[in-house]
């Protein structure tokens, strides 16, 4: 099972078609970032100085939004509850995940800009038992093999990363946003198209992201 988190940066870019029309022919779990609309509550937070909590669901809101435009853009069913998630999956289905402040907040999900869609991409699929996890970004390919404490200090990935995804049993993956072409060969063979993201050194002998 693959979870793929499509990064709010590709809501203004030609690449996102070509992305909803690819995943449209696999029965990945889609995570939306937050796009513009959670860049829309950053600006509000500055303004008006509202507290971490209000944000962050208003984050977790902003991703719904953006998650209803690639449903809508593509084609794709929607669901909020892993039931609903895992019942496209049976399904042969890509569905898009409309995550809920309240269930977030009643798993215990830290309400912090730290945590973001990476984050909460990674959470979600320990939570469905996924195999694989993978990171659409608006980045150029850092090669074979990527280290995760590098990607954080880079802010390419949410600091909260990689606690999300410590003791999980899923691997982690980046590509750029034009790594569209042949997903369903890279799916089943990710080492020969995505980076791999490797394990802080802390944790040497770990098969995932953190």
């Amino acid at each position: 099972m693959w979870v793929v988190k499509l990064g709010g940066s590709l809501a203004d870019s030609e690449s996102l078609i070509p992305w909803l029309q690819a995943l449209a022919r696999t029965d990945a779990v889609i995570v939306p970032g937050g796009g513009p609309f959670a860049d829309q509550v950053r600006k509000a937070q500055a303004r008006w100085r509202f507290d971490e909590r209000t944000a962050h669901d208003m984050a977790v809101l902003a991703m719904r939004q953006y998650g209803l435009m690639l449903a809508g853009l593509g084609g794709l069913r929607t669901g909020t509850s892993a039931a609903e998630l895992k019942a496209g999956i049976r399904k042969g289905q890509a569905t898009v995940w409309l995550p809920l402040p309240e269930n977030l907040g009643a798993a215990g999900i830290p309400a912090s800009w730290d945590v973001t869609s990476d984050s909460l991409a990674a959470w979600l699929a320990g939570q469905l038992g996924a195999r694989h996890l993978l990171l659409v970004k608006s980045v150029a390919s850092p090669g074979a093999e990527v280290g995760c404490e590098g990607l954080i200090t880079d802010g390419i990935i949410d600091p909260a990363f990689g606690s999300f995804g410590t003791g999980a049993h899923f691997q982690c993956w980046l590509c750029g946003r034009d790594d569209h072409h042949a997903l369903a060969d890279a799916l089943q063979s990710p080492s020969r198209y995505f980076t791999r993201i490797i394990a802080p050194s802390a944790f040497p002998e770990s098969g995932n992201c953190t």
